[in-house]
């Protein structure tokens, strides 16, 4: 349980951390994509402005995507030589210039086959490839400016992989270090779950003085002046406390346990041997009973721990199955696991309530009575789920509408 609550606070912060992460370089790539954009779009206009030409000159030009008049910040004197870029005129969609002098990688006639595939389009910006243009037009004039972004496209790929590879790196760094705060922030929590278990096996055993006390002064009542009702309720209590102090305890004792016993054993045997048990209680209270196994099945685990969750299962349909009612147990092989289901009738079911099942002295009467026919007090099904867990398995409760209940358990 330390260990699935210890994992869940890793889960939870390494999350956190990733989607901070995440965010913080989307963000970063985000905005470096978009101020490369804003540069190449001022370079276009100022290229369009000047006819086809990048001139040779600090410029002041008009940003329309914020609306500010704004410098070209890195425009310098080299800045039309490390500018690559081509352009195409025309007047009466007929070309009418194609400058290539200031790009190396493209011709005339590749110009005029990206220029025919922009001039399909709106006046205005675009890309084509790894190139970035602007498409203006005057009356029948029109020019076509691309400028070559695979520079900038590469850094920008550059940053976003070192951006995301740093992230790993450091994810890396920050799961050790969780892990290690980890067992830190668990320590309250270790120590409060320490008091509480030591709490119920002090107290499991300071009960069962007065409790056996109070039994023997009944059964020498019972031989001085005879057996009576009052002393029979008092020993059906102390039994059914000695019963509650004994759940208790091996309930503390399941959760406290870090090492697991394990042996190979056949399940089947185990399984069919404790249900055999039941078949008596099952025939006096007037409720078909029937169980089954199929084949011989091997499993590693508690043999101990699964005879009494068979046990449990078995104890909890008898108590709550309607008189007259059917009770089916199940073991059978499912491909690498084995299921192992618990099925009965009953009177009803709240299919809202069946995951409270498994909390501790839950019970599905809203008035808690303990009613003579089913007894307990709602801590055996915990115990179940408790040995379950132990097993790295899982239980579900399953409602056939409102009239029966079945419990699978998958290991």
């Amino acid at each position: 349980m330390l260990k699935k609550l210890q994992r869940r606070f890793i889960a939870i912060a390494m999350v956190a951390l990733a989607s901070l992460m995440l965010f913080q370089n989307m963000a970063v790539n985000a905005i470096t994509i978009y101020q490369r954009d804003l540069d190449a779009r001022s370079i276009l206009k100022v290229i369009a402005k000047n006819g086809g030409v990048l001139p040779n000159q600090y410029i002041d030009e008009y940003d329309y995507l914020t609306g500010f008049f704004s410098p070209f910040s890195d425009y310098h004197i080299e800045t039309p030589y490390s500018t690559r870029y081509f352009v195409v005129e025309l007047h009466d969609n007929i070309v009418t210039r194609i400058s290539t002098e200031h790009i190396a990688a493209v011709d005339n006639q590749t110009a005029l086959q990206y220029a025919n595939e922009a001039y399909k389009g709106e006046p205005g910006f675009g890309f084509l490839g790894v190139y970035r243009y602007l498409y203006t037009k005057n009356g029948s004039r029109s020019m076509i400016v691309f400028l070559d972004m695979q520079k900038e496209m590469k850094q920008s790929t550059v940053l976003l992989n070192i951006s995301f590879m740093v992230s790993f790196i450091a994810l890396g760094f920050l799961l050790l270090f969780v892990y290690l705060l980890s067992k830190r922030a668990m320590r309250p929590v270790v120590m409060a779950m320490d008091k509480q278990k030591q709490f119920i096996t002090d107290a499991g055993h300071e009960l069962k003085t007065p409790i056996a006390i109070i039994k023997a002064d009944a059964e020498v009542l019972e031989l001085c002046q005879g057996e009576n009702e009052w002393t029979s309720s008092i020993k059906n209590q102390t039994d059914r406390m000695t019963h509650l102090v004994k759940s208790l305890v091996d309930l503390s004792k399941l959760n406290e346990m870090n090492k697991e016993t394990k042996s190979w054993f056949n399940l089947s045997n185990a399984v069919l041997e404790t249900a055999e048990g039941f078949e008596t209680s099952a025939k006096a209270a007037g409720k078909h009973f029937s169980y089954s196994a199929s084949g011989e099945i091997r499993y590693l685990g508690n043999e101990q721990e699964i005879r009494q969750l068979i046990s449990i299962l078995c104890d909890n349909a008898i108590k709550y199955t309607d008189e007259g009612g059917y009770i089916k147990l199940i073991v059978y092989k499912a491909g690498k696991n084995i299921q192992i289901e618990s099925y009965n009738t009953c009177e009803y079911v709240d299919p809202n309530t069946t995951e409270k099942l498994f909390d501790r002295f839950y019970r599905g009467d809203s008035s808690r009575a303990r009613e003579e026919k089913t007894g307990g007090y709602g801590i055996g099904l915990s115990i179940a789920k408790a040995i379950v867990d132990r097993h790295h398995g899982k239980i579900r409760v399953v409602t056939g509408g409102t009239t029966s209940i079945t419990f699978k358990i998958t290991l």
